[in-house]
């Protein structure tokens, strides 16, 4: 399903997404990690929305008191925190998945204007092709599980194969969609499905 942003029809239940977010927790260990910047964009992507009560309730099921844009946390704690905030943003946004997508951006978007993600905005200079080039050093920087890997179809054709990741793919069609914006690629499109359990591949496109 190619994705520009707009809200789309869901293509699982609720209570898919509910057996997949239990099953990719039960599958991390406390080794595989996340950047806190990550848990304090969601939290207040929360706020703003005016829902105190449930930024609140993902503070706790997170079981920390406050995070520090860089040190890491488990990935097991953002994913009870999204599990937590799903149902909330489903309703705001239409679908679990554009639920997702949101988030997908807000973390690009935290991660851009982070000391990390500033340091990669030098590197790709706001090219698109470089930008993806880069996409494997940002997931390792941010992220400590994982494999990525990233090939042209052509010039504006991409695509990323992403393996033992946590997060479910829409989340990630977010990521590439905020990503590839910011570089003002022209149309940008994005398609992610999920391969395996915990793999996902995206074709990512634009003009």
């Amino acid at each position: 399903m190619s994705q520009e942003g707009q809200v789309a029809m869901p293509r699982f239940t609720k209570e898919h997404w509910e057996s997949d977010f239990a099953r990719r927790i039960s599958l991390a260990a406390p080794t595989d990690t996340a950047r806190g910047v990550f848990c304090m964009g969601l939290l207040k992507a929360l706020e703003e929305l005016g829902d105190a009560e449930t930024a609140q309730r993902c503070l706790e099921a997170s079981g920390e008191q406050k995070f520090v844009e860089l040190f890491n946390y488990p990935i097991a704690t953002y994913l009870r925190m999204v599990s937590t905030a799903m149902h909330l943003l489903a309703e705001k946004y239409g679908t679990i998945e554009e639920a997702l997508r949101r988030i997908g951006r807000r973390a690009a978007a935290d991660f851009r204007e982070s000391s990390a993600g500033r340091a990669m905005g030098v590197m790709h200079g706001g090219d698109a092709r470089r930008l993806l080039d880069c996409l494997p050093v940002v997931y390792r920087v941010s992220l400590s599980f994982g494999m990525y890997e990233l090939s042209w179809v052509a010039p504006a054709h991409a695509r990323f194969r992403v393996k033992r990741t946590f997060i479910p793919y829409p989340f990630h069609e977010g990521v590439l969609l905020e990503l590839l914006e910011k570089v003002q690629a022209y149309r940008a499109r994005v398609r992610g499905q999920q391969t395996d359990v915990l793999d996902s591949e995206y074709e990512i496109s634009w003009g």
